[in-house]
């Protein structure tokens, strides 16, 4: 400790010139906000950081620094005071002044190198995202440990370039003020209460017809319809980022570079707003935090009412797909407070927590190496209610990052192909396996190895990979515990459907509504003259027919009476044909049961078309239910139809019965079995149009049935058309279970190609 400043062994540190600081009460602690003038980095520092740095003037050494700070009462180890000057030079903001070259064994030069990547704690904080609307930011968690010497850090180093990529294109504060001049009125008292005004008519408008936006909703995972939605998604992040340059120029704040960056493929714009964090009152810094949130709710209203005042066309699809991108996808990503978007910077002001997720995941982190290795617990930057609500946060982004970032790598892997999986493979191992590894190693070498080269962090790091390796093997053997659920739809038994077969007009109805018939009793009777006519026309064609064919066989014209003999064998099934259609104009009950129908009273002289239903026949005591099963459940279903136990079946509605599941039928279909069970109308079923042209509907992957007929108690508690699930038994291991329903996500993405 009593080196001599000036020796050319110990370096000393001076602090930028252009480095200014001001004072700032956050959270009832006086913190010091630094704006570095040539980087435009802006850095949040508690009192104690704040002295050391106002220390720093090329003339003291750390341990000189170190008595200097004693002597004030500011109980710092000369580790962290030479750590925390290492962080200043590694950020530009402080530079070694002399014996830099020389210092490589000195506490700075130690800790420089091993903060050479670390994660900064409150030292650094551009306290707003450098440039708006950035998700790299949002994905990326604290910066990584130090990388290894060689190609792989190489390669590490240039990883990230596969994620991401940002290109500067202009800057943006002369077009920033040409728009504050007619759109900066929006910040103001009244303009304000003109978007409230707005926002809320446009909510109104939207819940008013909320089916319909639903029905839009589902359009947008139209693959046709994609590249007019990427088109308005464009249109409406450069309205969000004109919201942020407005409001940072409404409010006297430079706006700096404006430019695309690429994300996972995806291009989006970005501006930078950094320099608001010189403004004094956290409303306007809120202000500018939203101030894409906030245009881009505004569009959405007005393409709400566009859509109410425009007339069925696509013009009118086109504004519910823009209030769609512009209002809910906007609210559920930028002003996502889990993101590192928006949301977050908005609660981490309102919250007055700077650096909020570094703070919750540095405490998670520390709490979990305590929990799981006993390391001690480093001391808390922050007091109160903020410790645990720090906390909660990171846990919560974690969870929600895990899913959302899973669920962009699995998309760009589907859609890109070859490109998207070397894209998916980075950012797993820039987001998990590369991480891991370092904070692995980090525990692995706390302290040296003991006997066997082990020690105790290492002894129990052993245990949690046997522990790991145990769970896997247990996952991947064992049967799942959870159940599988079939669709199942309530249908009658042996219903009949009675159909006009053909366009005909109804002449007499001989039952009712609601009668009970027995089978073989008249129901209606149908006329169709036309029908009755053609039959005539056809059978004197007939006889014509067979009258050519005696005369061509005695003119001895064999070939001619073979052709008439073949025309009057067309005319004879045609007139088979029109006889079963005249029987059917006369219907008969072909079972018993009680006569079911909307409009049977109304039916008399009515005119039907072919094929139209007329009434049906059933009891409401013999229903059965049709299971549909996919074919990767068939093997579970067929061990519950040979088991004795009974399945649980839930429909909707609440209603719960018991049913023993019946045997498979041994063909796969692809034709809709029920149409309640199209995912068209609401059922559980993908549908697609049918190749043929027909207008019908089809299933989108083959499907076995099976039949399991309800007792008569339980027919009379259900209802025909009722939906519901049956749930057995689950006979694959969790881990085949996981892979399933990953590879069926991937199978869905394949088909919306």
């Amino acid at each position: 400790m009593s080196s001599d400043a000036n020796s050319p062994s110990m370096p000393t540190v001076i602090l930028d010139p252009e480095v200014t600081f001001v004072a700032r009460e956050i959270g009832g602690r006086t913190t010091y906000v630094s704006h570095h003038e040539a980087t435009g980095k802006f850095f949040q520092l508690g009192p104690e950081e704040y002295r050391v740095a106002s220390l720093l003037d090329g003339v003291r050494g750390v341990p000189e620094l170190f008595e200097a700070l004693r002597s004030e009462g500011i109980e710092w180890s000369t580790e962290d005071l030479a750590k925390f000057i290492a962080q200043l030079v590694k950020a530009n903001v402080a530079v070694i002044k002399q014996g830099s070259a020389a210092a490589t064994d000195t506490p700075l030069a130690a800790s420089a190198a091993a903060c050479d990547n670390a994660a900064s704690e409150d030292t650094e904080r551009a306290t707003n995202p450098p440039a708006a609307n950035d998700p790299l930011a949002a994905a990326t968690g604290p910066s990584p440990e130090p990388t290894p010497p060689g190609s792989l850090a190489t390669l590490l180093r240039f990883l990230p370039l596969l994620i991401s990529q940002r290109f500067p294109l202009f800057r943006g504060d002369r077009i920033a003020t040409w728009l504050t001049r007619f759109l900066g009125f929006a910040f103001e008292p009244i303009g304000i209460s003109v978007w409230m005004l707005l926002v809320f008519s446009g909510l109104c408008v939207v819940y008013g017809h909320s089916d319909a936006f639903a029905a839009e909703l589902r359009r947008m995972f139209d693959p046709g319809l994609w590249p007019v939605l990427f088109l308005i998604w464009v249109v409406a992040k450069l309205i969000h980022e004109a919201g942020h340059a407005v409001a940072a120029k409404h409010h006297g704040v430079r706006v700096g570079q404006v430019g695309i960056m690429f994300f996972l493929l995806a291009p989006l714009a970005y501006v930078d707003v950094t320099d608001a964090w010189k403004l004094r009152r956290r409303f306007y810094r809120v202000q500018i935090a939203l101030g894409g949130v906030y245009f881009e709710l505004a569009v959405a209203a007005v393409a709400a009412w566009a859509w109410w005042f425009l007339p069925e066309g696509y013009a009118k699809h086109i504004t519910a797909q823009f209030f769609l991108i512009s209002g809910p996808a906007t609210l559920l990503v930028n002003a996502n407070p889990l993101l590192r978007l928006d949301g977050y910077y908005v609660l981490s002001d309102l919250t007055e927590i700077p650096n909020l997720r570094m703070h919750g995941r540095r405490q998670l982190g520390t709490a979990l190496q305590w929990l799981l290795f006993g390391i001690p617990q480093t001391r808390q930057l922050l007091s109160g209610w903020r410790v645990w609500f720090a906390s909660i946060h990171a846990a919560c982004s974690v969870i929600f990052q895990v899913f959302w970032m899973g669920g962009l790598v699995l998309g760009v892997a589907m859609w890109a192909r070859g490109l998207g999986i070397l894209l998916a493979v980075a950012g797993v191992l820039m987001w998990f396996l590369i991480p891991s590894a370092r904070w692995v190693w980090k525990i692995w070498m706390l302290e040296p190895g003991e006997r066997f080269g082990l020690n105790f962090y290492r002894r129990r790091m052993l245990f949690y990979a046997s522990l790991l390796i145990a769970l896997f093997q247990q996952l991947g053997t064992v049967s799942s515990p959870f159940d599988r659920r079939v669709p199942v739809v309530v249908r009658f038994q042996d219903e009949q459907i009675a159909r006009s077969p053909s366009d005909a007009f109804v002449e007499s109805l001989f039952v009712h509504r609601g009668q009970h018939v027995e089978q073989g009793v008249l129901l209606m009777r149908l006329k169709d003259p036309e029908l009755r006519i053609r039959r005539e026309k056809k059978a004197d064609d007939l006889e014509i027919a067979e009258l050519q064919v005696i005369q061509f066989r005695r003119q001895g014209e064999l070939s001619k009476a073979a052709a008439y003999l073949e025309n009057a064998n067309a005319l004879r099934r045609q007139i088979a044909e029109m006889d079963e259609q005249i029987a059917q104009l006369t219907v008969i009950a072909n079972r018993s049961g009680y006569i079911v129908g909307n409009h049977v009273e109304s039916l008399p002289g009515r005119f039907v078309s072919a094929g139209q239903e007329l009434l049906r026949v059933s009891d409401p005591q013999e229903k059965e239910l049709l299971a549909v099963v996919p074919e990767q459940d068939v093997d579970a279903y067929q061990l519950a139809s040979r088991s004795e136990s009974l399945s649980q079946v839930r429909l909707r509605g609440g209603l719960t019965i018991k049913a023993k599941p019946a045997s498979l039928r041994p063909r796969a279909y692809r034709t809709l079995m029920h149409p309640a069970l199209a995912g068209s109308v609401g059922g559980p079923l993908a549908v697609e149009p049918a190749m043929d042209g027909s207008g019908e509907m089809r299933l989108t992957q083959p499907y076995l049935e099976s039949i399991t007929k309800l007792d008569p108690i339980t027919s009379a508690e259900v209802r025909s058309g009722q939906l519901g699930s049956m749930t057995i038994r689950d006979n694959r291991p969790v881990l085949a279970r996981v892979y399933d329903a990953i590879a069926t996500d991937f199978r869905r993405l394949g088909r919306s190609q």
